[in-house]
């Protein structure tokens, strides 16, 4: 309407006068594109960012002083009409507050768009113009100096308005301030210096400045500016607040346990290493409850683990309400506890609190979907000896004690005394010796015979270790376990497997000997080791047998619930080696798992043939093995009687005393080889009492070899 009514003016009345009714028109138009730009700011912009408002304030304040510089000689020294005058103020005052609009815009957190420019170019185009024209006063029909300019700015806001990227701008912005922290300081700094600039240069040429307007100006500006340093301040002690909170939050995280709110293991050795500082300070003493809940994982397993972390928590929380004001609950991990008790002067303080927790953790607990749930407790008690304790091992004391608790019945509080000190003692030195024995070789294996109750022949040897110690020969049950606390049980399962694998080579070379093959024991722990790959791998290759005269014999408890221990039996059974269940039926599995097991031999565990009601069961686990293709040994073979039944059944080898005692392979006569004394001769059946022994197992294939 303003363009077409000063055309009008220009060229229909031939006039050129400022103002006119199209300057009303123009004037109207600038109220349109501010509310344009208000209602994408509201959708963009959060109506509480009032930083961002002020930001925008500031800069729009400084340009402000810009516009003094340019239109204020103008407004002064014009003589037109007072319709004239309000104009020429109008325009420059329109474009500062397009201006901000669309920084209040641009300066909103978040990507820039192809549309974002468009409008800054329009903007600037339409505000050049409109300064300009108004500075040099040139805003009459016949100036066209400008109206390039116009016409780009309305190119470029329709351009905006049509651009896919338009969509955009008004979507909420969720980017982070952070990211427009040096623009803004630029944006301040340039108004700031452009105005500046502008009045010094006005006051050295003698121009006349409008002091009151600059003024109001700055204490505006000013007023912002402290605004803004106010709100900076207060979220900068917001910021740094909640970073007190997060610090005091992920701290309280790292030392205490998710689930019971109790401190965790490493909390637990801080606190304790600082109570046994006060301790030595005050002369009084230190003491750790270790408790090991027991039947949790009865509950885990028929309840489910919902049920399970409710117990936990109300375990925690009992174990609260009952120890003394100051003493500290810490849960370890599982089903393990710790009460520290600090000062503490007599040892019966330390067992009332023990004795009184017994009771209190064992009443029912109501867990998940209304059903109640009950667990006893095993507790270890160990108290500080002065300078000489460290709280590592007063950790390690608490945890004997306990396991001494659970050997002991369990529900029972057991003390780390001066008897359970020697033992660790010598537990300890028994762990260095056998360390000792197995790198320097110092151990033996005896052999015993697998004999096919068919032919009667010798199938093959169970290898059983023994340990020569101080004048003494050490039957395995005096340090497996021992080894089996530490790494050295799989250095020891290592050892074996290299020499029996010797000597099972030594048996193949001798003229006439008979296809043997030799029953190794492997402990849960090494199968589910990886190295157990390379330790068998490695044993077979360098004696050169054939790994199908290889047998490992595992407990069947082993394979519960450890499916690294299966895959490491399965990848070691597709290289031809066979896998046997030891004491087969005294653990927890079942005949229906046996189909899902990579095993060859069912060892038949000796109390099968002991009883009536057991024996009873003999025949179904032997035919069970034999559907499932499984070779089947008998272990505990003692009488006539036994071998009787055994074969009854139809159970395919067997070996007990019976039948041949562990004995040195020297003892043992191979066709071909020279020995003596002949105590058993393999090839030949067997003769009772004839070899002596150690724990493998031997394969059996059925087929009479």
């Amino acid at each position: 309407m303003g363009d077409g009514i000063l055309i009008w003016f220009a060229r229909v009345q031939a006039q050129d006068a400022f103002p006119t009714a199209a300057d009303l028109f123009y004037v109207a138009a600038y109220p349109l594109f501010a509310v344009g730009l208000a209602q994408l700011i509201r959708a963009r912009r959060p109506l509480d960012d009032q930083t961002g408002f002020i930001d925008s304030g500031i800069v729009t304040a400084g340009l402000v002083l810009v516009w003094v510089l340019l239109a204020e000689p103008r407004v002064a020294d014009t003589d037109a009409s007072s319709l004239g005058l309000v104009l020429s103020v109008a325009y420059p005052i329109a474009d500062i507050v397009l201006l901000g609009m669309l920084i209040g815009l641009i300066t909103v957190p978040g990507g820039r768009s192809a549309a974002t420019a468009l409008l800054v170019l329009g903007v600037a185009a339409l505000i050049v113009a409109d300064l300009g024209a108004t500075a040099l006063g040139l805003h009459n029909a016949a100036n066209t100096d400008f109206d390039p300019l116009w016409l780009a700015s309305y190119a470029l806001w329709g351009s905006a308005a049509l651009h896919p990227s338009m969509r955009t701008l008004s979507e909420r912005a969720i980017e982070s301030r952070g990211a427009s922290t040096n623009r803004w300081a630029a944006a301040f700094a340039i108004t700031t210096f452009v105005a500046l600039v502008g009045l010094t240069v006005k006051r050295l040429l003698g121009l006349p400045i409008d002091g009151w307007l600059v003024g109001v100006v700055a204490l505006v500006m000013m007023s912002m500016a402290l605004a803004r340093m106010k709100i900076a301040l207060n979220q900068s002690a917001k910021a740094n607040e909640a970073l007190r909170e997060t610090q005091k939050t992920l701290a309280h995280q790292a030392a205490h346990d998710a689930l019971t709110g109790l401190p965790n293991r490493a909390r637990a050795v801080q606190l304790i290493t600082a109570a046994m500082s006060g301790a030595a300070a005050s002369g009084s003493r230190v003491a750790l409850l270790f408790l090991d809940l027991d039947g949790f994982k009865r509950v885990n397993d028929t309840l489910g683990h919902d049920a399970g972390d409710d117990l936990l928590r109300v375990v925690a929380g009992r174990l609260r309400d009952n120890v003394r004001a100051g003493d500290i609950a810490c849960r370890l991990g599982g089903d393990e506890f710790l009460i520290l008790l600090a000062p503490l002067t007599e040892e019966a303080d330390a067992v009332a609190v023990a004795e009184r927790l017994v009771p209190a953790l064992a009443a029912p607990v109501a867990v998940a979907d209304g059903q109640t749930a009950a667990v006893g407790v095993s507790i270890g008690v160990a108290l500080s000896q002065g300078h000489e304790t460290t709280p590592d091992m007063l950790l390690k004391e608490a945890d004997q004690a306990v396991y001494k608790a659970k050997r002991s019945g369990r529900g029972r509080v057991s003390i780390f005394d001066a008897e359970m000190r020697r033992e660790v003692r010598a537990h300890a030195n028994l762990e260095r010796d056998l360390g000792i024995a197995i790198a320097g070789d110092r151990l033996v294996l005896h052999y015993q015979p697998i004999v096919h109750l068919g032919s009667g022949a010798v199938q093959g040897f169970e290898a059983l270790v023994r340990w020569p110690h101080y004048g003494m020969l050490l039957p395995p049950s005096a340090f497996v376990p021992i080894a089996e606390q530490s790494e050295l049980v799989c250095e020891l399962g290592a050892w074996v497997l290299r020499r029996a694998t010797q000597q099972l080579a030594a048996w193949n070379e001798s003229p006439g000997s008979p296809r043997l093959s030799v029953t190794v024991n492997v402990s849960g722990q090494h199968v589910s080791r990886p190295r157990v790959l390379d330790d068998v791998r490695s044993a077979v290759a360098a004696s050169g047998i054939d790994p199908a005269q290889l047998v490992l014999e595992i407990t069947e408890t082993s394979l519960i619930d450890d499916s690294t221990a299966v895959e490491h039996l399965d990848e070691l059974r597709r290289d031809g080696i066979s896998i046997a269940i030891d004491d087969f039926g005294t653990g927890y599995s079942s005949i229906a798992r046996l189909e899902d097991l990579p095993i060859d031999v069912l060892k038949i565990d000796r109390r099968f043939i002991e009883t009536t009601r057991a024996q009873r069961l003999l025949r179904v686990i032997v035919e069970t093995g034999h559907a499932l293709g499984l070779g089947v040994i008998a272990e505990g073979v003692e009488t006539e009687d036994h071998v009787s039944l055994l074969r009854s059944v139809g159970c395919d080898s067997a070996q007990g005393y019976l039948l041949g005692r562990p004995t040195d392979p020297d003892a043992i006569a191979i066709p071909g080889q020279q020995s003596a004394p002949r105590l058993a001769r393999v090839g030949t059946p067997a003769e009772p009492s004839r070899v002596a022994t150690l724990t493998s197992a031997a394969k059996f294939k059925g087929d009479g070899e």
